[in-house]
């Protein structure tokens, strides 16, 4: 037999406590498999609130975070090892934890959504049995505590505080796989440790919640912030479904409240100066979105109040955008070049001039040619008349004897002429010099002549 199955075999896909009785069968192997590449938006820096983005998520995975979750921590037994744990505190108890590393911020809630890696571990293995690094995406969980989760999970949630914590959780059968498991790939009755690292953590309603506090609670720094983060996830979520309009008015709203907020620290001054810029740069984004330049201008206004516009790529390019949307756009290439001076290497900000640059000189070779066309006097314009070839000959023959004569002539037509032959007629004979076609009459009883001037 394979040495690899002498462990236990990791699922290609999470746990889920609603399908412990189904589970999967596709087994994965390949625990190095690339992670999920997370698509944007056709347009350039569309990705909304990059601080809390999927993508800077998983940027924040290094290789150790790997190792850390598919290699089994070092102890001799789960009872040596549940001995450093702390208890938590659990009405059935049996649910025990080891902070590896505290996370900054206030407890996890229970009306909290948590983003996080794990890795499951039998008491002696090597390998976990399950990981969410091992999922055909290897994208961390996001759950909300208690739904879907283990209780044993949910419970040592609630004892961490987050964002970003690593922590470790011995859990007993009865809060984890209860004691009948899901055999042959849940062992029955058997404590299974828990390897965590948390990412993000996400209040809940706290946006909603806000409103109902009072005038003083509103004001505190915390507070504020996690009302905030909330609006900022749901503003980014309606960016994604191109609900641009309700976007615009959560990030307003996110506004409202950090204009409200009384910070204590230097600290939490450049933190809300930060995030005001963040914010100002998505409603640029949304407002691009829309087409509407001139709100997009006074976004970009906004964050130069708080920084040098000039040092920030993105609110550079959008100042850009915007003039262009208006017409402007020697103004429109100024902030472009601006903003690809900080980013020489954005492919975006090169394609996005160079295709102006070709509109440009385009434009110019159409108003060149138009302009050419109504000043060119040596023009002369093609008249296709209805009249035979040998009408055409006869008249010039006639035309040339006539030209030839260095007397005064004058010769007088037959009537019955088409119109399109007198014309005919006198485009020929305007070819002649001196002699001209003139007509007398009307109707039927019109005479026509082509006579020889005297010179």
């Amino acid at each position: 037999m394979d040495p690899l199955f002498t462990e236990p075999i990791p699922l290609s896909e999470g746990i889920n406590v609603r399908e412990l009785l189904n589970m999967p069968q596709e087994v994965k192997l390949d625990f190095k498999k690339k992670r999920e590449v997370f698509h944007k938006d056709d347009d350039i820096f569309a990705t909304m609130d990059d601080d809390s983005s999927d993508e800077d998520v998983l940027a924040t995975i290094e290789k150790s975070v790997d190792d850390t979750m598919l290699a089994s921590p070092e102890y001799q037994s789960f009872a040596d090892l549940g001995a450093k744990m702390v208890e938590c505190v659990c009405p059935s108890g049996g649910v025990r934890i080891l902070v590896i590393e505290e996370g900054d911020g206030p407890l996890v809630s229970l009306d909290s959504e948590v983003t996080f890696h794990y890795a499951g571990y039998w008491e002696g293995a090597s390998i976990p049995f399950d990981c969410s690094l091992t999922t055909k995406t290897g994208a961390p969980l996001r759950q909300r505590v208690g739904t879907d989760m283990l209780p044993g999970l949910a419970i040592g949630f609630l004892n961490v505080h987050g964002p970003s914590a690593r922590f470790q959780l011995l859990l007993a059968p009865h809060v984890a796989f209860m004691e009948c498991g899901a055999p042959p790939r849940i062992r029955r009755a058997e404590h299974v440790l828990f390897v965590i690292t948390l990412y993000d953590v996400r209040t809940l309603h706290a946006a909603a919640a806000f409103n109902d506090l009072p005038r003083e609670e509103q004001a505190k720094f915390d507070v504020a912030i996690n009302a905030i983060k909330d609006i900022r996830v749901d503003g980014k979520r309606l960016f994604e479904k191109q609900k641009y309009k309700r976007a615009i008015k959560s990030y307003e709203q996110a506004i409202s409240i950090i204009n409200l907020t009384r910070p204590e620290t230097e600290q939490q001054e450049e933190e809300i100066k930060n995030i005001k810029i963040k914010i100002f740069v998505n409603l640029a984004v949304c407002y691009c979105k829309i087409d509407k330049p001139k709100y997009v201008i006074t976004m970009c206004e906004n964050i130069d109040k708080y920084i040098d516009i000039n040092t920030h790529c993105k609110a550079l390019f959008y100042y850009g955008k915007a003039h262009e949307m208006l017409g402007k756009t020697d103004d429109a290439i100024i902030y472009y070049k601006r903003a690809l001076k900080l980013e020489p290497k954005n492919k975006d900000i090169g394609k996005t001039l160079a295709d102006l640059d070709e509109r440009m000189k385009k434009s110019a070779l159409n108003e060149r040619a138009m302009w050419q066309k109504a000043f060119d006097t040596n023009v002369e314009e093609k008249v296709v008349y209805d009249v035979d070839e040998e009408f055409k000959k006869s008249v010039i023959d006639m035309c040339q004897d006539l030209a030839g004569n260095e007397d005064f002539a004058k010769f007088d037509l037959p009537s019955g002429f088409t119109r399109d032959e007198i014309e005919c007629l006198k485009s020929l004979t305007s070819q002649f010099e001196g002699l001209t076609v003139f007509e007398e009459g009307q109707g039927t009883r019109k005479k026509i002549s082509i006579i020889k001037k005297q010179t």
